[in-house]
């Protein structure tokens, strides 16, 4: 977990009672350890044969539809992975109906449980597979069928909130049926509730019709492909989010007096010069405080150079692919290093803080100065460049059949 030593010595301290508070919400003076309520449900005693052949069944739960319309059978796809042998089973989804009643009216929302299914039979190679090698096969098969079918909601669903997967764990061995239930809660940035305190200035923003910004909106969709395990968009959007602020921010504060040789200057090269002239060298020649300089509660002492080292992988990113940038100071391409994309994503947070000030100095629109979104962001929890993340598992039922 990243954002502090301190957010690391909660968590390490907490009781069981504790840590069900926290993931509830109940205390909004504590982090919260995940988004929703971590949870896993204990099997039956005495667990349902779900095959006919003995081995392992891997059965995973998504919370999004897959659109199949063929109601045929599809072939198991045979897979080789790292010396093991999976099937891949053609996914099913199934409409949900709430048990609660969730409004006044009778109406009910759309809700999707998505199945994917992952055999890896007793005699074949690599048995026994653990859950965690066989959701990853679970997963590539479900980026391919985003790309391939364009359903674009594929992967998201509730991410952040829900774990990143649910699911059982079948063995079976002649007249012996084992269950075990597993849940997997992977990288997320953690969040706290939505303050009483932003209740008003979100009002005003909404009587007013003030647009929300889109270079936040785009934050916020970083923060979701990074809960995808997506890091190339991840990177993408961080540095699109924050190039966008820095435009809007140092267009705005030039139009305050164009005429000025900095702001016409400025304005004939704006298009032509890096990232890092714009934040190190324009914003201070336009009479912004100079980002070195800004310092905020929690906020990294390097929290620029962070900025600037993000835009430099961002640009890979965008025009390559790839997770990747030269790095000087060892003469060669390197991949980013692991804690890199967490510390991206705090220090665009306390960038988006020196524009919020920035504007507030100039007397230039600022959508709800008064909530610090900084506040907002907790930690980020698992290690997106290896797939890192809280594994829970049940201990195993037994029946004979």
């Amino acid at each position: 977990m990243d954002k502090g030593n301190e957010s690391e010595n909660v968590a390490k301290q907490l009781t069981a009672e504790e840590f069900q508070r926290l993931a509830r919400g109940d205390d909004p003076n504590r982090p919260p350890m995940w988004n929703g309520a971590p949870r896993i449900t204990t099997p039956p005693a005495s667990p349902v044969r779900p095959m006919a052949d003995d081995g392992q069944l891997f059965e995973f739960l998504f919370p999004y539809p897959i659109h199949i319309f063929d109601s045929s059978e599809w072939p198991p796809l045979k897979i080789l992975r790292e010396d093991t042998e999976f099937y891949l089973l053609k996914p099913l989804t199934t409409a949900v109906t709430p048990r609660e009643q969730v409004a006044a009216g009778n109406e009910i929302p759309d809700l999707y449980c998505s199945t994917v299914r992952v055999i890896v039979l007793e005699a074949s190679r690599g048995f026994p597979a653990t859950h965690k090698k066989a959701f990853e096969v679970a997963r590539d098969a479900l980026q391919w069928i985003r790309i391939l079918s364009r359903q674009y909601w594929i992967g998201s669903g509730a991410a952040g909130v829900s774990a990143t997967y649910r699911a059982s764990a079948f063995r079976v061995d002649g007249a012996v049926v084992g269950q075990r239930n597993c849940v997997f809660y992977g990288s997320a940035a953690l969040v706290r509730a939505l303050p009483r305190s932003a209740w008003e200035p979100l009002g005003l923003c909404v009587e007013q019709s003030i647009p929300v910004p889109v270079s936040e909106s785009i934050f916020c969709d970083a923060l979701s492909s990074l809960a995808q395990g997506d890091t190339v968009r991840c990177l993408v959007e961080l540095g699109i989010s924050i190039e966008i602020e820095l435009t809007n921010l140092l267009d705005d504060v030039a139009a305050l007096n164009p005429s000025s040789a900095d702001a016409t200057k400025y304005l004939k090269r704006r298009q032509y010069e890096s990232f890092e002239n714009r934040f190190l060298q324009y914003s201070t020649r336009l009479g912004c405080k100079y980002p070195r300089d800004f310092t905020a509660p929690n906020a990294s002492s390097d929290w620029f150079d962070k900025i600037v080292l993000l835009y430099k992988f961002r640009n890979k990113a965008a025009h390559e692919g790839r997770p990747v940038l030269y790095d000087d100071s060892v003469g060669r391409i390197r991949s980013l290093a692991e804690g890199e994309l967490q510390s991206f994503v705090f220090s665009a947070e306390t960038f988006f803080q020196w524009s919020s000030e920035q504007r507030s100095r100039f007397v230039l629109p600022n959508p709800a100065p008064s909530v610090n979104r900084s506040k907002q962001l907790v930690a980020v929890i698992g290690e997106p460049t290896k797939g890192q993340g809280l594994a829970l598992e049940t201990s195993e039922s037994l029946t004979q059949n």
